[in-house]
């Protein structure tokens, strides 16, 4: 091949990059809905040949915690290198190679990830550290990503210094990497783990759109055999194994994706026949109580995924089948860690009822608004009772959930404080949010995403209840996102999303006042 049909090859090929990340970052970018498009879920045509959600309003729950974070303060820096200037590196060093941590550094950071989360991307925990880091450091995509969320736990100072670089360095891959078919398991690993954890490397509800991200990988898993069915049962042994364990960061994906469809009611990129598919876990004799967990919530999610997609919801036609999930499921709420299907149990009635506030009835309305009081403390409650040594590397939807629920309550009691029923004590609703804050922020460092949510909250609250008579023991001194000068600095971006600025009456469902027809 002559130099000047291998630079036109070249050529071609920077242009094709370049017209990815731009499509990417103006899908990633928010919208206003025209006064046309009137379908909360109908796609929108953004080029020829392309088209992606529109995105729901505010009462999304991730809408709700992204446009509260823009409320509280908290706003995505411009990065620092212009994004029509950044050039991809295709053949990029990894982050020892390039200094930025050392081998030794490198080493330890993927020993804490393997401990507290290697089960998600199915790493082997008895991997000696020296044997993972040389695992893992073929694939710097990977390297990355496990890095960016192990130090996250690290001390302030270093996350502060290191994980921007990291973000940096984990973004340009990825959009590299986006572009090779058929895609090895690392990548799927890697987008997993960004996917999951997107709120803890960007600092920010939905500034990396892990919606876009995980459906990204779903649809790259359809042109690879990494996830096949486990069905053959004459392969040997360590075969099934690791059949078993892609299959398992299979359904890890199908979940992060059917967290974020519900949570910004965009459509999912799965069938009824894939979530299925997911149970074959369940067949091995390697599924252990935390597999089990992982297919009772995709099979929870699902319900509240098509149930969402009807409008108005079906309320009875929901409930019907949320309980017997319950009881098909029952099993789990005997075991370990069952606190989390409990969690996702109620969030999933939460939203039902958010869903169908506004459609209801005045008497109907009033029964909802004090279930969603119930469930919101429930959950609250739930997450601050069982805090363990483990609370700390959950993962960010646990939070959102918790968030959201603490987001509503004070909602619920901005709008509705003379309606709700005596039996509730504002007072004590009051407090509780508050001694929430104080929860999030006693989990980790002030980089860690329960910190982050936690000021979010407070913020919130507070500038909804702002003469409200707190406990002594309860103050919003400490809960001030405003007081920290170096907060907007922990904001970096993955696709170029920008916080929406607004009134907080933006930030208000469409719920409506409680009123009975005159007789």
């Amino acid at each position: 091949m002559s130099t000047v049909d291998e630079d036109d090859r070249i050529g071609r090929l920077e242009r094709t990059v370049d017209f990815l990340v731009k499509r990417i970052e103006e899908i990633s970018e928010p919208r206003q809905a025209s006064p046309s498009a009137t379908s909360s879920i109908g796609p929108v045509s953004v080029d020829p040949g392309l088209t992606v959600p529109l995105e729901e309003p505010s009462s999304a729950p991730l809408f709700v915690l992204r446009d509260v974070a823009a409320e509280a303060g908290v706003q995505a820096p411009q990065d620092e290198i212009a994004t029509n200037t950044l050039k991809l590196r295709l053949k990029s060093r990894d982050i020892i190679a390039s200094g930025l941590l050392t081998g030794q550094d490198a080493s330890t950071l993927l020993s804490l990830f393997n401990e507290h989360y290697g089960r998600w991307v199915s790493f082997n925990p008895s991997t000696t550290p020296e044997r993972l880091l040389a695992e893992v450091r073929g694939s710097p995509l990977l390297l990355s990503a496990c890095c960016l969320i192990a130090i996250r736990h690290t001390t302030q100072d270093l996350a502060s210094r290191i994980a921007p670089q990291l973000f940096r360095e984990a973004k340009e891959l990825l959009s590299a990497a986006m572009l090779a078919v058929p895609q090895p398991l690392d990548f799927f690993q890697a987008s997993l783990i960004m996917s999951m954890w997107s709120t803890t490397i960007s600092q920010m509800p939905l500034s990396v759109d892990s919606w876009l991200l995980s459906g990204f990988a779903l649809q790259h898993a359809l042109a690879t055999n990494l996830f096949r069915p486990v069905t053959n049962t004459s392969d040997p042994s360590a075969a099934r194994k690791r059949a078993l364990d892609r299959l398992c960061i299979w359904n890890h994906l199908c979940l992060v994706h059917l967290h974020y469809s519900v949570g910004t009611r965009r459509k999912a990129m799965l069938d009824r026949q894939q979530i299925d598919r997911c149970r074959g876990v369940l067949d091995s004799d390697h599924a252990t109580n935390f597999e089990s967990r992982m297919v009772g919530e995709v099979h929870l999610y699902w319900i509240i995924y098509e149930s969402c997609l009807a409008i108005p919801v079906d309320l009875p036609k929901t409930q019907a089948a949320l309980w017997k999930w319950k009881e098909d499921w029952k099993f789990l709420f005997d075991q370990p860690r069952s606190q989390f299907i409990q969690m996702g149990f109620h969030f999933a009635q939460l939203i039902i009822y958010d869903q169908s506030l506004k459609t209801r009835s005045a008497a109907v309305r009033e029964s909802l608004i004090s279930e969603m009081v119930r469930l919101s403390t429930a959950i609250i409650n739930l997450a601050m009772e069982t805090t363990d040594d483990r609370t700390r590397h959950l993962t960010d939807h646990i939070y959102h959930m918790i968030a959201f629920a603490a987001v509503t309550l004070s909602r619920i009691m901005h709008l509705y404080e003379s309606q709700l029923p005596a039996s509730y004590n504002l007072v004590e609703l009051d407090n509780l949010v508050l001694s929430l804050v104080s929860w999030l922020h006693s989990i980790g460092l002030p980089c860690h995403v329960a910190y982050t949510l936690g000021d979010v909250v407070a913020s919130f609250h507070k500038k909804l209840r702002p003469n409200t008579q707190l406990s002594p023991t309860n103050s919003y001194e400490d809960a001030d996102p405003f007081s920290q000068e170096d907060f907007a600095s922990l904001f970096p971006e993955l696709f170029g999303t920008e916080s929406f600025e607004g009134s907080i009456g933006n930030l208000l469902p469409d719920w409506g006042p409680i009123s009975y027809p005159s007789n």
